[in-house]
């Protein structure tokens, strides 16, 4: 019998994550409040589980930019939709993985990131917050079970949440958030998905429409994002490595994105090694920005992908 491929082992792993998920998104509506506080320190750490490739890998290589095998799509009615990218810049024909109709808990769900804890270069798991404001965490353990575990609440004291990778030079993927007087802050992540107590960066990101990044977008090693601003201008925020102070000044990439009503970093789509960029304009089509690994230019020529992605509220 032939073993299935390295893209269909990635997309049953993620329909697994996703269905870990399901029961726990019904009943995420109160908790503690841990968005500005200490999680529970008594959580154990857990092993990080690789998939085929990274055991194929040099073990002690580290990827600053993961490949994630699916973009997920969540529409206005809570159906979710999955693409296995090719591995080129596109996707491949969605799969409904479930229907709002049926279920509907992805309705609650008001933002999701995959994430690269172990750095291997691949999705190894999954935060998702709810707009009751309720963060969970999806994981596989060592016994290769798919386990979703939450974290806390109190989120919903946020306008913007996303993991753009590290950000403080530990090698877990960290998580930004702005808060409704627009101040940035950043949650240092553990091993385990908990995160430690909050660190400020600063006021002044409300003026931010978007805010989008996975990986290393420049070729420095660090983490990046971009911010769209209210007249349409994309900021390159350069990641440094330090959590108190993350980002560089910023550098103005270019004006014209109010095009977009959507921008999302999927990771290193075509496998170059750069972080790239997924932009959705008003008619649902989705254009691909290659990421050049250039402070100055980080972003190729646009080029639109394939199908029509205007029914989501929701990618990641």
């Amino acid at each position: 019998m032939t073993s299935p491929s390295r893209r269909t082992r990635g997309r049953i792993r993620a329909r697994l994550a996703t269905a870990a998920l399901v029961a726990t998104l019904a009943g995420t509506t109160a908790g503690p409040a841990f968005a500005d506080s200490t999680p529970p320190s008594e959580a154990p750490r857990l092993k990080a589980v690789q998939t085929p490739e990274a055991a194929q890998a040099d073990p002690g290589e580290v990827y600053n930019t993961p490949f994630f095998f699916v973009l997920d799509g969540v529409d206005r009615k809570g159906s979710l939709f999955m693409y296995a990218p090719d591995g080129k810049g596109d996707f491949g024909p969605r799969d409904k993985i479930f229907d709002g109709d049926d279920i509907g808990d992805f309705k609650y769900l008001k933002a999701a990131a995959q994430v690269d804890n172990d750095k291997d270069g691949y999705s190894d798991a999954t935060y998702y917050w709810t707009v009751a404001g309720v963060l969970s965490y999806t994981y596989t353990n060592a016994d290769s079970e798919v386990k979703t575990r939450r974290i806390g609440g109190g989120w919903d004291i946020y306008t913007k949440v996303l993991s753009p990778g590290t950000i403080g030079g530990a090698k877990e993927s960290d998580i930004l958030a702005v808060d409704k007087a627009g101040v940035l802050w950043t949650y240092s992540a553990r091993p385990d998905g908990t995160v430690t107590p909050r660190v400020r960066v600063g006021a002044g990101w409300g003026g931010y429409t978007q805010l989008a990044g996975q990986g290393d977008l420049t070729g420095d090693g660090r983490a990046d994002i971009v911010a769209r601003d209210k007249a349409g201008v994309l900021w390159l925020y350069q990641g440094t490595g330090d959590a108190g102070a993350p980002f560089a000044p910023r550098r103005k990439i270019g004006a014209g994105w109010n095009t977009y009503n959507y921008l999302h970093s999927n990771g290193d789509l075509d496998r170059d090694g750069t972080a790239d960029l997924l932009a959705r304009a008003a008619d649902g089509s989705l254009s691909f920005y290659r990421g050049t690994g250039q402070a100055s230019a980080p972003y190729a020529k646009p080029v639109k992908l394939r199908g029509s992605f205007g029914s989501y509220r929701l990618m990641f």
